[in-house]
């Protein structure tokens, strides 16, 4: 019964510090599927989106969404230091040695008094080994809280930097930002060169997702404080605007061509090994049915000035490239429930229009085709 309890203590422990490692210290985090921290979110996120599909009102439902998160950050900590004081008490029980110690639970007490370094002393080593021991689980513990430490501020600067750049999404409306709107009103003349700065900026923003949510994949549950905004939807608006300057002449391998790139990789990195087939089959019947979405895109934009590829050549080329990410986007949607659509600024909130406009701009009234 000692040695099985002490194998049994060992493998809790070695593999609760390797996916400790794997989590906070390691830069390409191992995707297999028995990781502790894996099933945590697996389970608990399945549970959660559960009751809250129970909440009809949806700023209640995105608040419940929203504590999830950062809850269980503290699950995860918990999660490692119950596992650790409970793997050691086995070890300690199973090799014995440890006056004051006669049962199983006091073998676990007398490893949560180690591993939290605090040394009540009533309960104290007698033998070389478990001295040595002692050592080893205390030098655990203080790893555990020091990685802990240091793995908050940088993932909550993740969160901040991502959340940033959502604030700076605006279409100039108070209503939900479609990607046409987006290029329209920023491109008050049909100038699409004015889109370039917007892309290139944008391409550094999924750049930096793409790092970090690979990194700490826990990032992609942390919501928006922000009612009516999600990173998930932002960058399907600005992968889809990216897709309008397909239509455009002269912006094929443009910044707009780059962020599109870098978003489409980013949606396939977090979508990997998930089954995307029903969604496929769903969105092919949609392309397969009458173009008339797209030609109201289209002429929307003609009719603002841009100067347009062939209708028949556009339609293709914008279908061909969407096929490479809409599965993709659409599952993240679903999977991590994010609200379908993106303001750019509280709901119902008016922004006082500008007053003056530059010689030959048009002034943007936000009207959208229908």
């Amino acid at each position: 019964m000692s040695i099985l309890a002490i194998i049994v203590g060992v493998a809790i422990v070695l593999s609760v510090i390797a996916d400790l490692v794997n989590t906070l210290v390691t830069t390409t985090t191992s995707q297999w599927r028995w990781w502790m921290t894996r099933i945590l979110y697996q389970r608990t996120w399945a549970i959660t989106r559960a009751v809250g599909h129970r909440i009809t009102d949806e700023r209640r439902r995105e608040r419940f969404f929203s504590i999830y998160a950062p809850l269980t950050v503290l699950g995860m900590l918990f999660a490692w230091v119950t596992q650790q004081i409970i793997g050691f008490g086995l070890i300690w029980w199973g090799i014995g040695g440890v006056d004051g110690v006669q049962s199983l639970w006091d073998a676990i007490y007398y490893s949560g008094v180690v591993f939290f370094t605090v040394g009540f002393g009533e309960v104290v080593p007698a033998d070389q080994v478990p001295r040595f021991g002692a050592l080893i689980e205390a030098f655990t513990g203080v790893l555990t809280t020091a990685l802990v430490i240091g793995y908050l501020p940088a993932l909550y600067a993740a969160y901040s930097e991502r959340e940033q750049k959502l604030l700076t999404l605006d279409d100039g409306t108070e209503e939900r930002i479609t990607p046409t709107n987006l290029v329209l009103s920023r491109c008050h003349d049909g100038n699409a060169e004015r889109m370039d700065p917007f892309f290139a900026e944008w391409e550094l923003w999924i750049a930096q997702v793409m790092e970090t949510h690979t990194t700490f994949p826990m990032l992609t549950l942390f919501r928006s404080q922000h009612p009516g905004q999600s990173w998930v939807t932002a960058l399907g608006v600005v992968t889809d605007a990216a897709l309008h300057m397909e239509m455009v002449e002269g912006q094929q391998g443009g910044p707009a061509y780059w962020a599109y790139r870098r978003s489409a990789r980013l949606m396939q990195m977090l979508c990997d090994g998930a089954d995307l087939s029903a969604y496929r089959r769903q969105l092919d019947e949609g392309y397969s049915g009458d173009p008339a979405v797209f030609r109201q895109l289209y002429e929307a934009m003609e009719e603002h000035g841009f100067s347009m590829v062939p209708f028949d050549e556009a339609f293709e080329r914008s279908q061909a490239i969407r096929r490479t990410y809409d599965a993709q986007l659409e599952f993240l949607i679903d999977s991590l429930d994010a609200p379908r659509g993106f303001w750019g600024h509280v709901i119902g909130h008016s922004i006082e229009a500008p007053t003056h406009i530059e010689p030959g701009e048009q002034r943007w009234t936000g009207l959208r085709p229908e």
